[in-house]
């Protein structure tokens, strides 16, 4: 006879992270890793263009309308990039944050322009979307920030703000410093 497996004991539902909200000032960004970082049922959503699953999870299961993934973007992002304008309405109305910039710096607005979706980009601005950039983040795997700026193939991209690499550098220094007294 077969013994049961340990977790077929175990009784559900279970408590799911339910995905992160923006760690800039603006609402967006995300410094927490690679890939997807949950199961991002609101950007499924959106990608679905499906407006009565948008409406079901943040009004019914109160996720945020601002969740990020892990470059940054927020569901506002992919549906301005996507070019769909009653998506881009109602993301708005739920109170999706038209200025959030990814770890790239770019806003809703910047997507949208990017793929020539004019619409789009006026009812942003309407809204009040600025078009200047947003600050940059880099993520957390990069092992030291200044060396993977000095780099020629990276050299061109934006620079982190300067808060966000003064935190690193102190996050660097203390585990450093922690590493030497723990060898001494």
């Amino acid at each position: 006879m077969e013994k049961n497996p340990w977790w077929k004991s175990l009784q559900g539902p279970f408590p799911s992270f339910e995905g992160p909200v923006g760690v800039k000032p603006d609402g967006g960004g995300s410094i927490r890793g690679c890939g997807r970082v949950s199961n991002m049922a609101l950007h499924q959503a959106v990608c679905n263009q499906d407006i009565e699953a948008i409406k079901r999870l943040v009004n019914s299961e109160g996720r945020s309308i601002n969740e990020v993934e892990a470059a940054g973007n927020t569901p506002l992002h992919n549906a301005a990039y996507e070019g769909w304008l009653k998506g881009v309405q109602e993301l708005v109305l739920l109170g999706a944050k038209v200025n959030a910039s990814n770890n790239a710096g770019d806003k809703p607005w910047h997507w949208a322009k990017n793929m020539g979706h004019e619409d789009i980009m006026s009812l942003l601005e309407q809204h009040g979307a600025t078009k200047m950039k947003g600050k940059v983040l880099v993520q957390e795997h990069i092992p030291k920030v200044k060396d993977f700026y000095s780099k020629d193939c990276w050299s061109h991209h934006p620079k982190p703000y300067s808060d966000f690499m003064e935190a690193k550098q102190r996050e660097y220094d203390a585990i450093e410093a922690d590493r030497k007294r723990v060898i001494k």
